[in-house]
């Protein structure tokens, strides 16, 4: 049996369910967890001019067996008042986004085509304007199966940089390069002859080392004339829930490297399993005088040995192309999203209106440049 859930009460009455398919779901992420799901909704529907819930649950008997957390919404700045369906954790405003990794559909192992089936059914009774998908890994199920549509359009949303574990932290080093390795050493090294200290925070006082990571985090864009995602009030009251939900069960980590009682880094992030560690966030010291040259990284060095006593054996460094997650990563993991258009009136002017901008930008910069090189 397929049900959409659009009321929150109704969805509140089957958190256990969630809970017990978020459990056993390959699919399983930060993400996907009810926590995350319930506290976005929260915190983040009133941004828009309108939403709603669709979340399409599977059930056999009493048992849910399968589950896609989908809302549909119109922007407030949409004078088209296109009705959009996407997952949530997904459309906000990009100053205050969460940019949620690794969201797709929870299932059973057995039942993964029966809930992709039948998930497609239930979008396709749903009325929306526009579907887009964010953030799914590569290889979803919901992509290229028999019920999957036609018209979707597939395209890259970066990958995520993972270091692996396995086996420890000596032979984790083993597999980075030769330049690598020596340089995650050395940095080790300058630590322990600057007295640093690292520790993961105990859950009587994240309060305060996330203070610290928001006034770090702040202080390094400021610093190159950017405003930073700590600066929205909506993404600072989402972490606060989450943090204080997640860090009594040890399901989120905050992690800080002092030098003289001084912090210098901390790292935020969430255990998925036993065994996987996603690194989301971090304040860093952007001063450049002090006894370490980079803080941020040593701090992913210790995090990394101190998870690995304790049975983690993946660290993913999520989306991002920064240059640290590349050098202490050893593969990583596509992402992808996917869009699908319904075609009606306003979706087709639309469309037209904003292909017609894109090319009246791409007419402006062959000009500008034309004008460069005339004069």
């Amino acid at each position: 049996m397929t049900k959409v859930i659009e009321d929150e009460f109704e969805w509140d009455a089957i958190r256990g369910a969630w809970d017990a398919l978020h459990a056993l779901s390959p699919t399983a992420s930060a993400a996907l967890d009810f926590v995350w799901l319930r506290t976005w909704w929260c915190v983040y529907k009133h941004s828009f001019t309108a939403c709603g819930l669709r979340i399409v649950t599977i059930w056999r008997g009493s048992r849910l067996i399968g589950a896609i957390p989908l809302y549909v919404r119109v922007d407030a700045t949409d004078v088209f008042r296109l009705r959009r369906l996407s997952l949530l954790s997904t459309g906000e405003a990009e100053f205050e986004e969460t940019c949620a990794d690794y969201l797709n559909f929870l299932h059973l192992e057995d039942d993964r085509k029966a809930c992709v089936d039948a998930i497609w059914r239930a979008i396709n009774q749903m009325e929306w304007d526009h579907l887009e998908l964010l953030d799914l890994p590569e290889d979803t199920a919901l992509i290229g199966s028999e019920t999957s549509p036609r018209g979707a359009h597939r395209f890259s949303r970066g990958k995520c940089p993972i270091a692996d574990l396995s086996g420890g932290f000596e032979v984790y080093l083993q597999r980075l390069s030769a330049n690598r390795r020596q340089q995650s050493r050395r940095l080790i090294r300058e630590g322990e002859r600057a007295g640093a200290y690292f520790e993961v925070v105990d859950n009587d006082f994240f309060g305060e080392a996330f203070n610290e990571l928001t006034q770090l985090h702040l202080a390094r864009w400021n610093s190159e004339g950017k405003r930073g995602v700590f600066s929205a009030k909506r993404f600072v009251e989402f972490h606060s829930d989450i943090l204080s939900q997640w860090m009594p069960t040890g399901r989120a980590i905050l992690a800080r490297l002092s030098i003289d009682g001084k912090a210098v880094a901390l790292l935020y992030g969430f255990v998925v399993g036993q065994k996987k560690f996603d690194f989301y966030q971090s304040g860093i010291c952007s001063e450049t005088s002090g006894p370490l040259r980079s803080p941020g990284t040593l701090a992913h060095l210790l995090l990394m040995r101190t998870l690995i006593a304790h049975g983690v054996t993946e660290y993913d460094f999520l989306k991002g192309a920064s240059a640290y997650k590349e050098h202490l990563a050893t593969y990583g993991n596509e992402l992808i999203g996917v869009q699908i258009w319904r075609l009606n009136l306003r979706t087709t002017i639309y469309r037209i209106l904003q292909l017609a901008k894109q090319f009246l930008r791409k007419g402006l910069r062959i000009w500008w440049r034309r004008q460069g090189a005339t004069s």
